[in-house]
């Protein structure tokens, strides 16, 4: 419908609501007070304008707006209605095509000819129209609508006085059973958090955690499934959406043991059991989870990688690291393409570190790797579930596609 310029209502659009075709209307009537305000501003008393004695003896025997008064209103339109606030005006043709007199009830026409998703740029054909229906100007428009930063939707870095998040989220941890996963699941259900941890054959670990963490009046879940498998993935996540609620989290652990094995005896078996766990896995997770991430426009995932997928790898290792490397780009490439629309991917690469997972590795090894780390420790489960409880929490809600290395020091 046609605004009067006193009566508009700004439309607050996002950039995804505009749709090239829109057209919007702006009416104004046009006053001899306007005529006089804008020669004030502008400084333009051209005795056309603002003569009334001096206009009669001209062509159009009576008083001419100035044109650019009339071309301000899409300014107006601009600011207020198409596409409204936060809009920022780069540039403008403006072709005048018959005057504009005092009296006359002008309609300014907006409608959207392009959208550039990439610059959030507009392109919009204006005319502006008397009551006669004659033209008075044509020209083209081009806008940028700015983004504009929601106070509403800052995720809240408030603790209660018992040192729970006053918002808890769900969230599902992918071979959660035991190790890191375990001691994830541990630390973020100390916090308020309801967690789902998935497991594949270790049953006895996975009900011990859940007893151990239902103990102190924490809220979990184990789930028994196989992440390769994209049925199992369907069915954890009804489940947790039917025990919890939405899932608005993803913490990757899930991954076989890294038995070293020379390549020259490796077989592509081995290979693809790595494959379909971490990478197969992360891919079917994501896609369960980023469909209703996106409809809300929030989520969080942390993929597990290694230190080593970017240093030097160990030797006869070449599955592990590959894989690791593999899961780390595509957490990069999750968080360029779903940034913009409020969900966050980084990655935690452990050193090594004190689990079941570094068992097959000799004890001389493993006291090297200690001296050689400047804190002289190897991490335990607990300081990788603190890193990725940070980059779950708000205090980390401007940080994705990173890669925090938590191995004391050892890779600098």
């Amino acid at each position: 419908m046609p605004y009067q310029p006193g009566e508009i209502r700004p439309n607050n659009f996002t950039f995804e609501q505009v749709s090239v075709g829109q057209t919007f209307e702006l009416v104004h009537t046009v006053t001899l007070a306007d005529v006089k305000a804008f020669a004030i501003l502008t400084g333009d008393y051209n005795p056309v304008h603002v003569d009334a004695d001096f206009a009669k003896r001209t062509m159009f025997g009576k008083q001419v707006v100035h044109g650019m008064l009339t071309a301000s209103f899409i300014s107006t339109m601009i600011g207020m209605l198409i596409p409204g606030p936060g809009a920022l005006w780069t540039s403008q043709t403006i072709e005048f095509l018959s005057p504009t007199f005092i009296g006359d009830v002008i309609t300014i026409v907006a409608k959207v000819k392009a959208k550039t998703n990439a610059t959030r740029m507009l392109s919009l054909e204006m005319n502006i129209y008397n009551q006669n229906k004659t033209k008075l100007i044509k020209g083209d428009s081009t806008v940028r609508m700015l983004e504009i930063a929601d106070e509403k939707k800052k995720e809240p870095l408030a603790m209660n006085e018992f040192g729970k998040l006053t918002e808890p989220k769900v969230i599902l941890i992918t071979g959660g059973s035991r190790g890191i996963g375990a001691a994830t699941a541990t630390l973020l259900a100390s916090k308020g958090h309801a967690v789902v941890v998935t497991y594949v054959k270790a049953d006895d670990e996975a009900h011990a955690l859940v007893k151990r963490i239902t103990e102190i009046d924490g809220r979990i879940i184990a789930v028994k499934g196989d992440i390769a498998r994209e049925a199992d993935v369907a069915k954890l996540f009804k489940t947790a959406e039917d025990k919890f609620g939405l899932v608005q989290a993803v913490v990757h652990c899930a991954a076989p043991n890294p038995i070293p094995q020379p390549f020259d005896s490796l077989d592509w078996q081995t290979f693809q059991k790595h494959v379909d766990t971490q990478i197969q896995g992360a891919f079917h997770c994501a896609k369960h989870a980023l469909p209703k991430m996106t409809a809300s426009g929030s989520g969080a995932f942390v993929f597990l990688s290694s230190i080593f997928a970017d240093g030097v790898p160990p030797s006869q290792q070449t599955v592990y690291v590959t894989v690791k490397a593999g899961l780390a780009a595509m957490a990069r490439s999750l968080a360029v393409e779903y940034g913009p629309k409020g969900i966050r991917v980084n990655v935690v690469s452990p050193g090594m570190t004190q689990t079941e997972m570094i068992s097959n590795i000799p004890d001389k090894v493993k006291m090297l790797a200690k001296m050689n780390t400047p804190l002289r420790r190897l991490a335990d489960a607990d300081d990788i579930a603190a890193t990725i409880d940070f980059l779950l929490s708000p205090a980390a809600r401007h940080i994705t596609g990173e890669n925090i290395r938590v191995c004391g020091g050892i890779v600098m």
